[in-house]
């Protein structure tokens, strides 16, 4: 996974009931302080979440699976 990739939320855990399924493009990639793959999505449509619109999400890489690498 890298900066410019698209991804797929595909994590069937606590935040699944809101971005299971969605796909947005990474904006930030990076080692976080525990030494595990972090990054911020930004949605390519908006998500509600919690009485607001979610344009952009940081999750742990692992909740995301690549869904088309850029070049």
């Amino acid at each position: 996974m890298k900066i410019g990739d698209v991804v797929m939320f595909v994590d069937e855990g606590t935040y699944a009931r809101w971005f299971f399924g969605q796909i947005g493009t990474v904006e930030v990639y990076r080692i976080n302080s525990k030494g595990e793959p972090y990054c911020k999505v930004r949605w390519l449509q908006p998500v509600p979440y919690h009485g607001k619109i979610a344009t952009v999400s940081s999750f742990s890489a692992n909740k995301f699976e690549v869904f088309n690498e850029s070049r």
